[in-house]
């Protein structure tokens, strides 16, 4: 059992906290890491001949140690302000007697929670990496699939041009497209060793200090680096930006479901089943239960990461405060991160598309959709500005008299079908490079996916 008081209970973890990633930063994967980097510790320096082997032996036994009693834990913990001198303390009381007192020499409390956490990193890494990877390809089928569903383009919340659903998707994919390579880099940066001692001069390890870094570093998969990063929090926050970045991406989509299923548009829905998304009053409610989840997940990773900016703010050579104010929001950033990604996989996954529905609400409005195509048609024989006014009034008359946009336009302009190369124009005429945008973009993700991958982040 995690050490500390009972956990506080909110409602949103309850239902959508993703259990992989909670396991990957709980106390015992925690705990665990900080044993495994000073276990790695002990063994670059027995390869220095600094620890003898029958100690290492019992020393790399530790892996499958036990993990401590809770309060016990917790309040040496608490007494310190830092877990660290109690983790030693546990793990030489595992030890024989004779080989006590070998760990942890050379390193100070933050470089094994520093490098603790960047194996976390690691992890959770792999796991946003996969699951970027699944809504990326979601939505790449999302795109391939409607590349020509016809559907109102809306600007102002208003009806503007017409468009296609594959093409509103793939402004999706693109920002997915664009995740790939901010998390790649993040990562990269964040899965860096530390282990430069209490001001960062490594002077407790000797003289051998880069040589038992870099193996350090070797034996724990993890990036090795040349300057000290006590205070240097850049490289996390950078990773938090882009857990941001891809909840912000979600958070959008998300709305844009709620905003498409509403009754009066309905021209999308989630996933249906018995009691899914119902109310307790009002039976006929069909709720975006998913779509909601992912808005209110996504905003405690927008949250948690903006947090982050203050975390980066610490002075000297070592933090006095701020450093635990990301010991809270980096966990949360990163697990909020990677439940809305599980969440948006499952709303992607379970999406309806009425494409009947999508080509009503185009006619809903007199055709007034194709106004800029009308105008754009009209402005080669009379310019822009007249061509504007004449449809601007033809639009005016369309809603007053309750008829078609063309047949407005003909109204005491008995011959301005001439000058429209196809009369009269229908929206299927009127998605540009929609198609084609689709097809790029889809092509952009494969290739970015492709790189995103070949080297896929620690553990």
């Amino acid at each position: 059992m995690a050490p500390g008081p009972s956990s506080i209970f909110n409602l949103l973890d309850w239902l959508y906290l993703d259990e992989d990633v909670a396991n990957l930063l709980s106390f015992e994967a925690t705990f665990r890491s900080w044993v495994e980097v000073e276990i790695a510790l002990a063994e670059s320096q027995f390869e220095q001949g600094l620890i003898g082997a029958d100690a290492m032996d019992a020393i790399r036994k530790l892996s499958a140690m036990p993990l401590p009693d809770s309060t016990e834990f917790l309040l040496a913990a608490r007494n310190v302000g830092y877990p660290i001198i109690e983790l030693v303390a546990e793990i030489n009381r595992q030890l024989p007697a004779q080989f006590r007192g070998l760990l942890h020499l050379g390193a100070t409390t933050q470089d094994i929670l520093d490098s603790g956490l960047a194996l976390q990193i690691g992890a959770v890494g792999a796991l946003l990496t996969a699951r970027v990877v699944r809504i990326g390809d979601g939505l790449a089928g999302l795109v391939h699939a409607h590349a020509e569903t016809l559907m109102p383009g809306r600007t102002h919340a208003q009806q503007a041009t017409p468009t296609t659903f594959g093409l509103k998707c793939a402004v999706y994919l693109g920002e997915f497209t664009r995740h790939t390579r901010r998390l790649k880099a993040a990562l990269h940066e964040s899965t860096s060793v530390s282990l430069f001692g209490a001001a960062g001069t490594s002077s407790a390890l000797g003289d051998h200090a880069v040589e038992i870094r870099k193996s350090v570093a070797a034996k724990l998969g993890l990036r090795d680096v040349v300057t000290p990063w006590h205070v240097s929090r850049d490289s996390l926050l950078e990773l938090a930006s882009s857990c941001s970045m891809i909840c912000t991406t979600l958070v959008r989509f998300a709305r844009e479901i709620i905003d498409l299923s509403r009754t009066e548009i309905a021209e999308v829905s989630e996933s249906e089943g018995w009691h899914r998304g119902a109310s307790s009053t009002m039976p006929q409610k069909r709720n975006p239960i998913t779509s909601e989840a992912i808005i209110g997940m996504g905003l405690t990773g927008i949250g948690a990461a903006i947090q982050m900016s203050r975390a980066a703010e610490a002075q000297h050579e070592r933090a006095a405060g701020e450093w635990q104010l990301e010991w809270k929001a980096l966990p949360e950033a990163l697990a909020a991160t990677v439940s809305t990604l599980a969440l948006g996989e499952a709303l992607i996954g379970g999406l309806s598309i009425d494409a009947a529905r999508m080509l009503t609400n185009l006619q809903a409005d007199h055709d007034l959709i194709l106004s800029e195509a009308y105008m754009i048609e009209l402005a080669k024989t009379m310019g822009r500005e007249q061509a504007h006014d004449l449809v601007y009034r033809a639009a005016h008359d369309a809603r007053v008299r309750g008829v078609r946009l063309h047949e407005a336009l003909l109204l005491g302009n008995p011959d301005i079908a001439g000058l429209v190369g196809k009369w009269p124009l229908t929206v299927a005429d009127c998605i540009g490079q929609a198609p084609a945008i689709c097809s790029s973009q889809v092509s952009e993700w494969q290739i970015a996916k492709a790189i995103f991958v070949e080297s896929p982040p620690l553990r």
